[in-house]
């Protein structure tokens, strides 16, 4: 039986996330204030304060600070969302996982076990389909709030994610496989969990998109990532696998890192509509070959009594 629960506990990882990101970004200040000054050769302390503070808003420092906060995160969240799902000695809001726990490994012994192979095409259609609807809503909501579009540009140009040639190893390191693996474990594998054990699918799902479009932290980015985040909200519902959502935020990054510039939005208004239609359709077929290729999973919530 589900014992009352607190949704205080949905927005413990990305607090978490938060926290850890401000704690590493401190200590990045300090080590680079340390090593700035062995070797600093100026003359007076305000140029000092100058270097130190040009290189901490550098790109390779919010790329490293990224990395390092999604490395820890990574690590930590793997091992909570283990816990919270399938640790047959641990109880969340009250409830037993054991159950779920056996039934998943009668179900299926390996990660993707029993997945029809329609699932590839599927995740590539939603993802070039999901990355034209995004960059439309992008570009709705920038004609809307002006305003935003510069907040938005300003953060890319910081990250280095303005344009192709600034990309480097490290930011296509985490914006390809790192942050997808760190904020999926934070929304769909934890917050969605601990909001659906206490609310309707519904619920749990505009919780965990919203908070995902706040981890993004401008308006702009973080109405389409929020839609998006429904998306993989609905998904990880049918399948209940963590694996799976990572592998589609993947290559919904990968498209935007190496085929967004090239992306046609139209040059006329019926061209416009057309490829914002096409796009919709492709998202939709999408996912729908992705949620009909998922076997059939344990749902825990319809074992529990309400």
């Amino acid at each position: 039986m589900r014992k009352p629960g607190s949704l205080g506990k949905c927005f413990m990882p990305i607090i978490m996330v938060f926290l850890v990101e401000n704690i590493i970004s401190i200590m990045g200040v300090e080590f680079l204030f340390m090593i700035k000054a062995s070797s600093f050769q100026g003359n007076s302390y305000t140029e000092f304060v100058e270097e130190v503070l040009s290189a901490t808003q550098s790109q390779e420092f919010a790329v490293w600070v990224s990395i390092a906060y999604a490395i820890i995160c990574g690590i930590w969240f793997s091992v909570w969302y283990y816990q919270l799902t399938h640790n047959k000695q641990v109880k969340a809001d009250g409830i037993n996982v054991s159950d779920m726990a056996e039934d998943i490994k009668r179900e299926r012994k390996g990660a993707f076990e029993g997945y029809r192979w329609t699932i590839i095409p599927g995740m590539i259609l939603l993802a070039i389909g999901a990355q034209y609807v995004c960059s439309y809503i992008m570009n709705l909501v920038a004609s809307l709030m002006p305003q935003w579009l510069a907040e938005y540009q300003k953060l890319m140009e910081g990250m280095g994610l303005d344009s192709m040639e600034s990309y480097t190893v490290p930011l296509i390191l985490y914006t390809v496989v790192l942050g997808p693996i760190v904020e999926e474990l934070t929304f769909r594998g934890l917050t969605f969990t601990y909001a659906r054990r206490l609310t309707p699918f519904w619920v749990a799902n505009i919780i965990q998109a919203v908070l995902f479009g706040v981890l993004h932290m401008n308006p702009l980015q973080g109405i389409y990532a929020a839609a998006l985040g429904i998306i993989f909200g609905m998904i990880y519902e049918k399948s209940r696998n963590i694996l799976v959502t990572i592998v589609l935020h993947m290559l919904f990054n990968i498209m935007g890192v190496f085929v967004s510039s090239f992306m046609n939005m139209g040059d006329n208004a019926i061209s416009f509509y057309f490829i914002l239609l096409g796009s919709l359709i492709v998202t939709y077929i999408g996912y729908e070959l992705v949620v009909k290729s998922i076997p059939q999973r344990v749902n825990i919530e319809e074992k529990i009594e309400k």
